[in-house]
């Protein structure tokens, strides 16, 4: 009778640590697929909130001014993104003969108020030689506030036309307010 019982009792750890061992396997198996789920979308979500654009500008004439500036942004929610941008512009003024190759960055941050109207602030600095009677060249920095409206041609390409005004006014500064400025935007 006691090696019944206690072959009955052996014979139930076992059956019950079988069980438990099965049942913690699927329930793990479930966690690292529920994980795998979870960071593959966090990856989607990441690279769906990315945007890129920029700004292409010209002017001819007794004054002469090119400019090029990629941008590559991050929407943080869908009314506030913030990115950064950096930027070629080439000044020629005819009637002295000066020009200048001016390089610069900046970061900015846009806040959606209304569905397609926005407020934006933006940090930059450039580096050029801005006065012909100054030969070496010189870091200006510029902070803009102002806001602007994104014209959507589709849920990924858009327009975006803004109007800023330069707060700092430094000396020698390209920009004279108010600053107005059209540039097209990709990834929405």
């Amino acid at each position: 009778m006691r090696y019944l019982l206690f072959l009955t009792l052996f014979l139930s750890v076992q059956l019950t640590q079988a069980q438990v061992f099965d049942v913690d396997t699927s329930a793990n198996e479930q966690e690292a697929d529920q994980r795998e789920e979870l960071l593959n979308e966090e990856d989607e979500r990441f690279l769906d909130r990315v945007f890129f654009g920029g700004n292409l500008g010209a002017q001819f004439g007794t004054f002469t001014m090119i400019n090029v500036a990629p941008l590559v942004g991050y929407r943080i929610t869908d009314r506030w993104s913030v990115g950064t941008r950096v930027q070629y512009q080439y000044f020629r003024e005819n009637i002295n003969g000066f020009d200048t190759h001016v390089f610069g960055g900046s970061t900015f941050s846009r806040f959606f108020v209304f569905e397609n109207f926005f407020a934006h602030a933006e940090y930059e600095l450039i580096n050029g030689l801005f006065a012909p009677n100054n030969p070496g060249r010189v870091s200006i920095p510029h902070l803009f506030v102002g806001g602007g409206y994104l014209f959507r041609f589709n849920n990924n390409f858009g327009l975006a036309f803004t109007a800023l005004y330069e707060v700092l006014q430094r000396n020698y500064s390209p920009y004279r307010n108010p600053i107005i400025n059209a540039g097209i935007t990709y990834g929405l």
